[in-house]
């Protein structure tokens, strides 16, 4: 039997059906590539646009934790609006912070109510300023009510023209310092001073002397001489008063360490090293090293503890006094002791709990010690140890702050 071939017409029918199939399935698979291609960029990109929003809101978080904490918060009796200005002052701090931050990215504004200042408990702050601190500070690129989306990376071909950052980052202010620890890069920047906190005092401008130390009779008391005022536009001080008072103390020669206003000079150091009084210049300008705490066996300066005080001949309170007036106006850490005591041969004293101060002025005085001027500021420090929450109110300070990202 003879088979006979397909007519031509028929055998081109045939043909454009198969590729009309064919470009059909080449069609589907190019586009569901497409949308996978689309979606994976779409993850990537609002991966990428998540981490730059958690960077900026980490950044903007520490400003606002940073610029809350200032020296009014030191002073008595404040009334209710300075708290409100704080807060708004952080607030602005933050906003500012994200807008330097955001330039030529795909991140979008926050306004104040993405800006959360939470205080612990219902109390709000309403309690003793030492006490009036947040217990959290948030930055946040999505908030209730507040909508804050973002572009998409091919956005019409994932059919999600606008995305949620959905990131949030917070600190916690920390002031129940138990100890300083120096890094191999950051030092403590402490004065290798201390001022002992023990005993009858008479605080200045009263007639009777009181149980309290000398700087608790004469700065926590609210009763000392207030004749200088800290600008900090200028970062110098002016005359007039500002609500907190100085503190006048004296860096005595040997034997000078029993008066009451005795500024007593440490050893940060072996002992068997540089001469102390030689060292202590170093000390004021360079602060409390890793290496100073390892040649005295320890890793870190706690409170309590003991530290060796140091004996200074009048060539080094010339030294110390000149090392001082460069310090002038900077925030330092200064220690608070008890009575010193002889342990293993050595003078050494006990170190009661850190407090923070700016140098005023430096003078020497007619009988040959040298004048030291101190008002007290708040600080903050990323080398401060700080106590576990269980027991943080039994060492809260009003001084000496750490800002630190808790997500």
């Amino acid at each position: 039997m003879k088979l006979s071939a397909l007519p031509r017409r028929a055998r081109k029918s045939s043909t454009e059906s198969r590729r009309g199939v064919l470009m059909a399935w080449t069609i589907w698979m190019m586009l569901t590539a497409g949308i996978i291609a689309g979606s994976l960029f779409h993850v990537l990109w609002l991966s990428g646009i998540r981490a730059q929003a958690y960077n900026c809101a980490s950044s903007a978080a520490l400003a606002a934790g940073h610029s809350y904490l200032s020296d009014d918060m030191l002073r008595f009796r404040q009334p209710s609006f300075e708290y409100d200005g704080r807060v708004t002052r952080c607030r602005n701090a933050a906003i500012s912070m994200v807008e330097s931050y955001r330039r030529g990215t795909s991140l979008p504004p926050i306004t104040e109510q993405q800006v959360l200042v939470d205080w612990s408990g219902a109390e709000g702050p309403v309690m003793d300023p030492a006490l009036v601190v947040p217990s959290r500070i948030s930055v946040s690129f999505d908030s209730a009510g507040q909508s804050t989306p973002v572009g998409s990376f091919f956005g019409g071909l994932t059919g999600k023209v606008r995305s949620q950052p959905g990131v949030q980052a917070s600190v916690c202010l920390e002031h129940a310092p138990i100890a300083f620890r120096p890094a191999p890069n950051a030092n403590v920047p402490v004065l290798p001073f201390t001022i002992c906190d023990d005993g009858m005092v008479q605080a200045a401008g009263q007639g009777a002397a009181t149980s309290q130390g000398f700087w608790t009779a004469g700065i926590e008391s609210g009763k000392g001489v207030d004749n200088y005022s800290w600008n900090s536009q200028s970062n110098r001080f002016e005359r007039g008063p500002d609500g907190l008072p100085e503190l006048t103390v004296a860096i005595y020669s040997s034997g000078g360490t029993s008066s009451p206003d005795a500024f007593i000079p440490l050893v940060f150091g072996n002992s068997a090293s540089p001469v102390a009084g030689e060292a202590i210049p170093k000390w004021i300008s360079e602060g409390l090293t890793l290496a100073d705490l390892q040649s005295l066996g320890k890793q870190e300066i706690s409170f309590p503890g003991m530290m060796p005080v140091a004996s200074l001949t009048a060539k080094d309170l010339q030294s110390c006094a000149a090392a001082l007036q460069e310090k002038s106006s900077q925030p330092c850490l200064l220690c608070l002791s008890s009575a010193p005591q002889l342990q293993k041969g050595l003078t050494s004293i006990s170190l009661k709990r850190p407090v923070a101060v700016r140098i005023v002025q430096v003078n020497s005085s007619a009988s040959g010690s040298v004048k030291v001027t101190l008002q007290p500021c708040v600080m903050v420090t990323a080398t401060a140890v700080t106590a576990a929450p269980s027991v943080s109110n039994n060492v809260i300070n009003r001084y000496v702050y750490s800002v630190r990202l808790i997500n």
